[in-house]
């Protein structure tokens, strides 16, 4: 009897230990989302507002206050909603407004709105916050004014193929973004170019295609203010929004006819 008492106590010690471990890990990717909001408002101009998260219960939900102008208020709502991680945004005390990977989670039909099981939020957002910190620490480049994938950025593209292959089937959004310099379409044409060429590179490693959409914005989703070099590496990029496999059957024409 004492020793299977031992051994419950052990396994209780251990869950435990579990639980307190995925709470710790979930607060922080929590408290990281309030952060690049918080950065990415500020580099607009809208450092007045602040952003919150649920941290008790986690939530991926994001409640905006401050004292900005009417118009700016929508600014800020389009910046929060467009940070990969972020599930629904809202000014406190409106109605939420949910972000693209949400609606894709919900499915085509606008009059049912499933919530995901706890299990599966938590799945997606763990698999956000690894491929977060891949993309963040060693940034996927193009050379200047082309859509060729860089030695370097190929070693990046077998790091994110480990993580995503853990991820058990959520579906990738890819996002391509440039700087504002030339033309418009030109750059969107560039920016679809390269999240086509980041999607293949993907599909080459192992990633279901099925799993992977690919659409570029051009200079329509700016990070950081300004045309300045600083600024323009900033913009230059790649984003990866993890979501519920629900959402990634529609083809990539499907998906850049919606935006």
């Amino acid at each position: 009897m004492e020793i299977g008492s031992k051994i419950l106590t052990g396994i209780a010690a251990t869950v435990v230990l579990a639980l307190v471990g995925h709470v710790a890990t979930g607060d922080a990717f929590i408290t990281g989302l309030e952060q690049k909001a918080q950065t990415e408002l500020a580099a607009r101009g809208l450092d007045a507002a602040t952003v919150r998260l649920g941290h008790d219960p986690l939530s991926r939900e994001a409640v905006i206050q401050g004292e900005l102008p009417e118009g700016s208020r929508q600014e800020a709502l389009d910046v929060v909603m467009a940070i990969p991680g972020i599930s629904s945004a809202s000014w406190k005390g409106q109605q939420p407004v949910a972000t693209a990977e949400t609606e894709a989670v919900a499915g085509a039909d606008a009059g049912s709105s499933p919530a995901l099981p706890a299990a599966d939020r938590d799945k997606i957002a763990s698999c956000q916050a690894k491929v977060n910190k891949i993309a963040e620490t060693r940034k996927i480049s193009f050379r200047s004014g082309s859509a060729y994938v860089s030695l370097e950025s190929r070693k990046i593209l077998d790091a994110l193929a480990k993580a995503l292959k853990a991820c058990d089937g959520l579906s990738i959004a890819v996002e391509g973004h440039t700087d504002d310099n030339g033309d418009k379409d030109v750059n969107r044409v560039m920016s679809q170019e390269r999240a086509d060429r980041i999607k293949a590179g993907l599909v080459e490693r192992g990633i279901p295609e099925r799993l992977i959409t690919a659409t570029g914005y051009g200079s329509t989703r700016p990070r950081a203010k300004g045309s300045d070099a600083a600024a323009d590496a900033q913009n230059r990029r790649i984003e990866f929004r993890i979501g519920a496999a629900s959402g990634a059957s529609q083809n990539d024409a499907e998906a850049q006819q919606g935006k």
